[in-house]
């Protein structure tokens, strides 16, 4: 009985590990992929880019802050079977709609600069269908 306790749970541990070798890193993935700014050379991923885990059909909230004097370049980005990618930029203070990006036939890329600090919340999600 006690080598069965013991086989037991050295399978529990074997399971748990080759599912951790086996499972994906989602964190880091906009660092490669199908994203067009991939294929710039001279593009570098700065210290506010993330990844977001997302199926087709779901929404996305990000609140973010930025800080004013500077300017900001929103890129999205997802494997090239799923796009377009639909984002729309609300202020979270009056929930007025400040952008939307099916107007623009679904960009990928928008630039902007604040003045000031400015909190402002994303409502991302992908569309699924092919170019």
């Amino acid at each position: 009985m006690r080598s069965l306790t013991k086989l037991f749970i050295a399978h529990f541990f074997l399971l748990g590990f080759s599912a951790l070798l086996l499972s994906q890193d989602c964190e880091t993935c906009f660092k490669k992929g199908d994203c067009r700014m991939d294929l710039q050379k001279g593009y570098k991923i700065n210290s506010q880019s993330r990844g977001v885990p997302i199926t087709i059909q779901d929404t996305v909230e990000l609140n973010v802050v930025f800080y004013g004097q500077k300017d900001y370049i929103f890129s999205f980005c997802t494997d090239k079977e799923l796009y377009p990618i639909h984002f729309r930029i609300i202020d979270p203070e009056s929930e007025s709609l400040i952008y939307d990006n099916s107007e623009d036939r679904y960009i990928e890329s928008l630039g902007v600069g604040f003045d000031v600090t400015k909190n402002l919340k994303f409502k991302i999600n992908i569309l699924g269908k092919t170019n």
